[in-house]
Parts: C-alpha cells; sequence; structure tokens
C-alpha cells in the first residue's frame, strides 16, 4: 500500500499535545481518553497508528530529504531566485531566518519519534494480549517504530549532532517533557539499541518497498556504522542486508531509471518514501526542489558535475556511454556546457521519460506531484561496503563494487589498482566517494558523504578536511559566502532553531557556535 490515509493521529510538536484528524483539530477530547483506554484495542488501531508514524515521516522528509542531504554539497546551484536558496548555498544560516525556519526546526522529526514512543509502549501489549490473533503483525509494527525511531535520531544526529533523547511517550499533562541535548556517544548507542531492538521482530518483507523491512534496517546499520567510521561493523551489517534484501543488480538504464519511477519492480529497491502533494495538501513538496512543471525549481545540478557524466566517453568514439546522462537530463536542449549553464536545468531522475531517453520527462506541477524517493537501496550500501573493504585493504574488491555499479549503466571505463599512485587506499575512497556522488544525486546523500570523512565532530581546522577542500573553493566564488575555517567550522552542524529554545528551556545556553539562539 503507497497511499496513506488516517482517521485520527497524536502529535507532540514541541511540548504541545494534540488530537489531530486529517481534517481538523479535535478539541473535544484530550490525549488521555485516547491512548491507551480506548485506543490500542483492534488490529485497526494498530494499522491506523502505523500509518500515522509513516505520514508523519512523509511530512519529516517532504523537502528536508534534501535540504539536509544535498543543498549544501557541491551537487547544487540555484534554481531560482528564493532568499531560502541563497542563505542555504553561502552557508550564511542563522537560528531565527523565516525563510529557512522549516529546514532548521526539529518539530517534525521529534514528532516521527513521539509517535514510534507510543508503538514502543503499546504493542507488546497488544501481542501479549494476541489481539484479534495478529502477534505477528504487531511485532513487525514494534520492529519497525524501533527501526524508524533509529532513523529518526540518525538524522538528528548528522543535522544538529547532539540532540535531546525522547522515549517515553507523553501520556500525561503533567509528565515532564523538557530534556537537555544528549552527548553525541549517547545518542549513538541510542540508535544502535533501537536497531538491535529492531531486528528482533521487525518483519522480512522483500516486496513492501515503502514500509521499513529488515533490509531497511540493516542498511541504516550499515550507514551508521560508516559514520562513526567502524568498518568491521559496516561490513558484518552490509553482509545481512544482501541476504535480507535479495536484491540483484539491474542491467541497463532504463531497469536503472525503474528504480525511481517503478520501485515496487525494481531489484535494486529496499526501502522508498512515497509523495503525492494533492493527497498531502502541502505546498513545500519534493518537486519544486528539483524540477516542477509549475515554475522554476529551487536547485539545479552544478554545470560541473552535469559534465563529469556527459564526459564519461568511450575511449574509441569518444561518445558519452554512462545512461545515467540521459536518464537524469533532457540531453537534446543541453547538449553543450554553454547551453547548460544558462538554462533552468532540471533534474528529471525521478519522472518518467516523455517518449525516449534523453527527450525530457513528465514533469509534474506542485500541486500534483507524485514521487517515489529512495530512502535505502542495493547501489547506496554496496557503494558503503566498497568503502569499507577499501579501508580493510581489500582494494580490490572494493573496486570490483564500483565497476558493476558503472558497467550496469553502460559505462564500461574500469578503475584498477593501476591506476592509482600514492596512497591507494585514499585514491580509493575518492574513486568510490566520486561514485556515490553520480550514483546517488538528488538522494540526499552526498552531503552526509562529505561530512562523515576525515575527523568528524572535530571542529579545528584539523577536522573535515574532505569537505573543506573541496566546498571551500566553491563558497569563494560565492557572494556573502562563508567558508568552512576558524570559528566557522561549527557550520557543518546546523543552528538550533530559536523556537525550539522558547518550547524547551534545558536547550537555553547550549546552541550550536558559532550560531546566535
Amino acid at each position: 500500500m503507497r497511499t496513506i490515509r488516517i482517521a485520527c493521529i497524536i502529535l507532540f510538536v514541541s511540548g504541545v499535545i494534540a488530537v489531530m484528524s486529517c481534517n481538523k483539530f479535535l478539541e473535544e477530547k484530550p490525549i488521555s481518553t485516547l491512548a491507551p483506554e480506548t485506543f490500542w484495542k483492534t488490529e485497526t488501531d494498530a494499522t491506523t497508528w502505523m500509518a500515522g508514524i509513516y505520514n508523519s515521516l512523509q511530512t519529516t522528509l517532504r523537502s528536508n530529504w534534501f535540504d539536509w542531504g544535498e543543498v549544501r554539497s557541491d551537487n547544487v546551484r540555484v534554481g531560482g531566485t528564493g532568499n531560502a536558496q541563497l542563505t542555504m548555498i553561502t552557508n550564511t544560516l542563522s537560528a531565527n531566518d523565516a525563510d529557512i525556519n522549516g529546514t532548521t526546526r526539529w518539530t517534525d522529526l521529534y514528532t516521527t519519534i513521539s509517535l514510534c514512543n507510543y508503538g514502543i509502549k503499546y504493542f507488546p501489549q497488544m501481542i501479549l494480549d494476541k489481539v484479534e490473533g495478529k502477534e505477528d503483525t504487531y511485532s513487525d509494527y514494534l520492529g519497525q517504530c524501533y527501526g524508524l525511531r533509529a532513523m529518526m535520531y540518525f538524522y538528528a544526529l548528522r543535522v544538529w549532532g547532539r540532540v535531546p533523547i525522547h522515549t517515553d511517550p507523553i501520556t500525561s499533562l503533567s509528565q515532564p517533557i523538557e530534556l537537555p541535548r544528549s552527548s553525541v556517544e549517547e545518542v549513538k548507542a541510542r540508535i544502535l539499541e533501537d536497531i538491535a531492538k529492531a531486528l528482533e521482530t521487525i518483519g522480512s518483507n522483500k516486496t513492501s518497498k515503502y514500509y521499513m523491512q529488515k533490509a531497511a534496517v540493516f542498511a541504516l546499520q550499515t550507514d551508521v556504522h560508516m559514520w562513526f567510521q567502524e568498518y568491521d561493523g559496516a561490513l558484518a551489517a552490509s553482509t545481512e542486508f544482501m541476504a535480507a534484501s535479495g536484491a540483484t543488480w539491474v542491467n541497463g538504464i532504463a531497469a536503472w531509471k525503474n528504480i525511481f519511477v517503478d520501485p515496487e519492480a525494481s531489484t535494486e529497491t529496499v526501502f522508498n518514501l512515497y509523495w503525492n502533494a494533492s493527497e498531502r495538501g502541502n505546498a513545500v513538496n519534493v518537486c519544486q526542489k528539483i524540477g516542477s512543471s509549475s515554475n522554476t525549481n529551487q536547485y539545479e545540478a552544478t554545470t560541473e558535475l552535469w559534465l563529469q557524466y556527459k564526459n564519461r566517453v568511450d575511449p574509441v568514439s569518444g561518445n558519452t556511454i554512462d545512461g545515467r546522462y540521459w536518464a537524469q537530463w533532457d540531453t537534446i536542449a543541453l547538449f553543450d556546457e554553454q547551453t547548460y549553464n544558462d538554462a533552468v536545468a532540471q533534474i528529471g531522475k525521478f519522472f518518467p521519460w516523455r517518449t525516449a531517453p534523453g527527450a525530457g520527462f513528465v514533469l509534474q506541477g506542485n500541486s500534483d506531484c507524485e514521487v517515489k524517493l529512495p530512502i535505502y537501496r542495493y547501489a547506496d550500501i554496496m557503494l558503503l561496503r566498497a568503502e569499507a573493504l577499501n579501508k580493510k585493504g581489500q582494494h580490490q574488491d572494493a573496486l570490483d563494487i564500483v565497476n558493476t555499479v558503472r558497467n550496469r549503466v553502460g559505462y564500461t571505463v574500469t578503475a584498477q589498482l593501476v591506476d592509482y599512485t600514492g596512497d591507494l587506499t585514499d585514491g580509493i575512497e575518492r574513486t568510490i566517494l566520486e561514485e556515490r556522488r553520480l550514483e546517488l544525486l538528488g538522494e540526499g546523500k552526498r552531503w552526509f558523504d562529505m561530512t562523515r570523512i576525515g575527523n568528524i565532530y572535530d571542529y579545528s581546522n584539523n577536522g573535515y578536511q574532505y569537505l573543506r577542500e573541496i566546498l571551500n573553493p566553491i563558497l569563494a566564488t560565492r557572494t556573502g559566502a562563508i567558508q568552512y575555517d576558524g570559528v566557522n567550522m561549527g557550520r557543518i552542524l546546523y543552528p538550533i532553531n530559536s523556537d525550539m529554545f522558547d518550547a524547551n528551556s534545558k536547550l537555553v545556553g547550549d546552541q550550536n557556535p558559532p550560531y546566535d539562539e
């Protein structure tokens, strides 16, 4: 089931408890009359709750998938004229900027966490009570709650660093809800424990591509270990991922395109976010970011990145042979560097071709946008595995994965050990990171790739060398931009929005420097 419709969900937003229907607030009943006395009694209650969690996940990631994971990287340039875009790409974020408040607030993220907390509390009792004989269903739902909560905390950790940890559902209006930020180590422990709990009960369905199942949890576990540069853990988790997913490489550019336009039928997809703007009724959506028929999109891939695809040529004929070039751009309209540089260059990755590869896409308007965003997929995790193999000295095995990723889309120029001089491990790592950049464009991965390489959480000028060597020269060309050095190394993290300090007094005095509260 892709479409999520719910009758009633409970939201905890910045310390405010509300009962919300799809159409209006229900002011007659406080939360205490709805959970648990009159809820968690039937399979329908359980299914409705899970629908509410996925609804909230859609809200959390509707644009943040791109703003958090892509925008501040070397992948994009401004496509429109909005102040928000200029603020983002010049690295001039602040804690109280109306243009970017939605990006710096963690309200929606904690709403999703809160909904998961309720499931974690009440599904075990439904299992014990054998409600309607659906214990296996509730066990799967419990595992999904743990897995989704872990994923939300992993986003929070990468975006803001230290964050408050909420694990108890709000069952009383007198319950304390203000908590200070926990350490990175504590948040990491929470994430890994939730992953372990998820794997105890979550289902192993390989065809439910819009719901978290076991393979997606192993993908998350791989991602977490790679974030903390724990390569043995990443190799173990990715091995489990391969077995649990049953995924296989696609063959050819049409099959690669189907990863995004028909994920249900693809052998490389694992866990996707379905988005339908007309159903959700939300003005801020996926199409508006990268490709919309309504107006100019907010962001475009840089000319430099576009040229990387175009310049992947056959060494004999000189023709472009990387099929991802035609799968993501209208190459008839965008045929040379000057044309691309001057154009409104929309990314067509998530939209079907109009007629044939390279001939444009069936773009959608902001009000009828419908896309299927990958959260985790096979190539993503296999390329992370390649990084881990490389760090463990298995260099050829790492390159074999890179070459498979290339070959399946037509780029048959292979990377070989003899291509490298100097530090072999470092050179291969750069090759893998660049392949991830090309393979995962627009999927909210590049910024996180850049910020997990080198000395993470080291905000001196010794930290984040990979990011700084790539981004600082780019920022130097942008008027008013702030580079990553000195006190501004802290800008690798997002500011905590000023509203959060108003809602939680335990945060006061604990802003991410160099931002003000």
